[in-house]
């Protein structure tokens, strides 16, 4: 299967797995087949009596997705960064910004916030804006600031229209203060200085046509107690039809001798400033909340992200990238779906499990499950004490011994209590669970190592030899992770595998053409495959079976919010042994007659594209990996497999060769 797995059911002219099984039983064991059967018949009905009313279908269309989105740390840093207010001005604005702003963050989203807040619908014309932004409390010793905001109109229709911010002063001299006209010719300005902000850049005029306002500014610096001075004024100068106002900064410095030395005079405007009262919380937002936003504003209601629910009961540093990780899901197109993500959290090695379910209207909640570090394995190491029918065979030692013994053959219990038993066998998984003999001892599987692989692939499954290319040996990990499948895995399950053949390949090899000059090719998107050959049965792994291992984990957070997770390798074991199971006599017609009458929806994507293959092996795979997702959210085929794994028993055991 594409990332998955991929199941070859057409061999040596049988027309598919179950045939094969059919044909290679009847001879032997024909009133075992009847009854197996008859059993599997039977399990639609069982599940009927105990599911929905007759005649109605599961209402649940959730899809557990297992396409991952790989988010790179380092773009989350990046993103981490990046500032909400920055963002979301620059989106509608050229931004044109005092480097001032560079330099503090806090600063810097104080202004752009302001700026949306007084921003313009549509821009015809250039227009300034004095804005007096207060001390804010959510930076300590913060003073009060004073910048001009100006609108400019685009040039041409294919531009933006440009802000630009411009820091006038901070402190006491943000605060305007009063330079009336005084009476008299006032005082004359000096030879030279410095002027910007009046219109058509030319003071001279407009000081020609606003006389009075040049005697205020003029005659409150000559006053000023210097001897440097910084400072916004407001003129008021009586004319026709009422008082002017006009504001102005003005700084430089005054010598002993009364002189004015580097005078520079600043046109703000004939409006008055304008009190910005940023949001509080604005540092809180983040560059998600600005892609959430736009999610939320979309206008086809598909496209509409609903309401987020969760974020609050997150640790605080696994909240942004939560956030990041349901806008990019939801921009990929999940809906009715739960995703189980692997989020890196910025500017560490830490990782956030976090589940994301896409619900009704859109909206998402997230739940913590965990965390883990780059490079470690997901979920905890084996321990017989997780294993499938460990607490029913742990009442006394000497039923967990009889216990032990079927479940690991290769394993000579030791200690006198449960506890001391349970120790020792768990402390044998540990140590042998990622070689090829444990699983050879205690399951009957061969488990073939590079070396092993091209003869027994030849020999038993008719391989070509383009078709040997690039096996490997399983990693410890690996082999330590199929363990872990394993383990949950029913006793009556378990023994059903007996027989199987494991191999491990980098990648998966098509032979193309006519007989006589076939020719390999690769597959890289292949993450598994099943194979039957005759009475044997084969399992290859390759490389993308840990496709999305950085973007995905299996479980939830299991009973009493403890963890219990596993990598996405997990899940690639149990859809290809899904599909040998699924060769069970009776069973795949049994799992097909429950989903035609009740109706049920695929699980995921890929039992999706081809459910008469891929459903029963992907349920499966949810069955072992995240069996209270399917519980919840396909009860049926939960009942199913439990009625399976109860039944399959007394069939199993009397068969030794299974």
């Amino acid at each position: 299967m594409p990332d998955r797995g991929r199941h070859i059911s057409r061999f040596a002219g049988f027309t598919d797995a179950t045939d094969f099984v059919r044909r290679l039983l009847l001879g032997a064991i024909g009133v075992l087949l009847v009854t197996v059967a008859g059993v599997f018949a039977a399990m639609i009905g069982a599940v009927d009596a105990t599911a929905q009313p007759a005649g109605r279908t599961h209402p649940q269309e959730s899809i557990y997705q297992t396409r991952g989105i790989f988010l790179d740390p380092k773009e989350m840093d990046r993103w981490a960064s990046a500032s909400y207010w920055e963002q979301k001005v620059a989106e509608a604005f050229k931004l044109i910004v005092d480097p001032r702003m560079q330099d503090d963050a806090e600063e810097r989203d104080a202004v752009l916030a302001t700026v949306w807040q007084v921003k313009r619908e549509s821009v015809n014309a250039e227009t300034k804006i004095l804005t007096f932004i207060p001390k804010r409390s959510a930076k300590p010793r913060s003073k009060d600031l004073a910048y001009l905001i100006s609108f400019i109109p685009r040039a041409n229709p294919k531009e933006k229209d440009a802000v630009e911010t411009r820091f006038i002063a901070e402190g006491p001299a943000a605060m305007p203060v009063a330079a009336p006209e005084p009476p008299g010719p006032g005082p004359r300005p000096p030879s030279s200085f410095g002027y910007a902000g009046f219109p058509q850049n030319n003071i001279n005029r407009y000081w020609a046509e606003h006389p009075g306002e040049m005697k205020g500014v003029l005659a409150w610096i000559a006053a000023s107690a210097g001897p440097a001075f910084n400072q916004i004024l407001r003129t008021s100068v009586a004319q026709a039809g009422g008082i002017r106002s006009a504001y102005f900064h003005v700084a430089g410095t005054k010598i002993p001798s009364g002189t004015v030395a580097g005078l520079a005079i600043m046109f703000l405007g004939d409006a008055a400033p304008m009190t910005a009262r940023p949001p509080e919380q604005r540092g809180a937002r983040d560059i998600a909340d600005l892609q959430i936003e736009k999610l939320q504003a979309e206008a086809r209601a598909h496209d509409r992200i609903g309401d987020i629910t969760g974020l609050d009961a997150l640790p605080a540093d696994e909240r942004f990238p939560a956030k990041v990780a349901v806008w990019q899901y939801f921009a990929a197109g999940t809906r009715d779906g739960e995703v189980d993500a692997i989020v890196p959290i910025p500017k560490t090695d830490r990782r956030a499990l976090v589940t994301l379910r896409f619900g009704a209207r859109n909206n998402v909640s997230i739940q913590h499950v965990g965390e883990s570090r780059k490079g470690s394995m997901l979920g905890d190491p084996g321990d017989v004490r997780r294993v499938n029918g460990f607490a029913a065979n742990s009442a006394t030692p000497s039923a967990l011994v009889a216990w032990l013994k079927k479940r690991y053959p290769g394993v000579p219990p030791k200690g006198s209590t449960v506890a001391e038993l349970a120790e020792s066998v768990t402390a044998e998984i540990q140590r042998r669970g990622g070689t090829p003999a444990w699983f050879k001892e205690n399951y009957g599987i061969d488990v073939l190592t590079a070396a092993d692989a091209p003869g027994r692939l030849t020999r038993t499954f008719e391989y070509k030899t383009q078709a040997l290319g690039n096996l490997q040996d399983f990693t410890p990990s690996e082999l330590q992770t199929l363990e872990s499948t394993l383990e949950r895995m029913s006793d009556s399950l378990v023994p059903r595998l007996r027989g199987l053949v494991m191999a491990r390949q980098k990648t998966a090899v098509e032979l193309i053409g006519v007989t006589a000059t076939k020719v390999a090719v690769s597959d890289w998107r292949e993450g598994g495959i099943a194979r039957l050959h005759g009475k044997d049965r084969l399992i290859v792994i390759f490389d993308a079976a840990s496709m999305h291992s950085d973007a995905l984990f299996t479980g939830g957070s299991g009973v009493n919010g403890k963890p219990e997770v596993a990598a996405q390798l997990l899940w690639t074991f149990a859809h290809e042994l899904g599909h040998v199971l699924a060769a069970t006599p009776g069973a795949k017609e049994s799992f097909e007659g429950l989903v035609r009458s009740k109706g049920i929806k695929p699980v995921t994507w890929y039992a999706a594209s081809n459910p008469m293959d891929e459903f029963l092996p992907e349920t499966f795979a949810l069955y072992v990996g995240d069996p209270e997702w399917l519980k919840s959210n396909r009860p049926d085929l939960f009942r199913w497999f439990e009625t399976l794994s109860a039944l399959a028993s007394s069939a199993v055991m009397r068969r030794a060769d299974w």
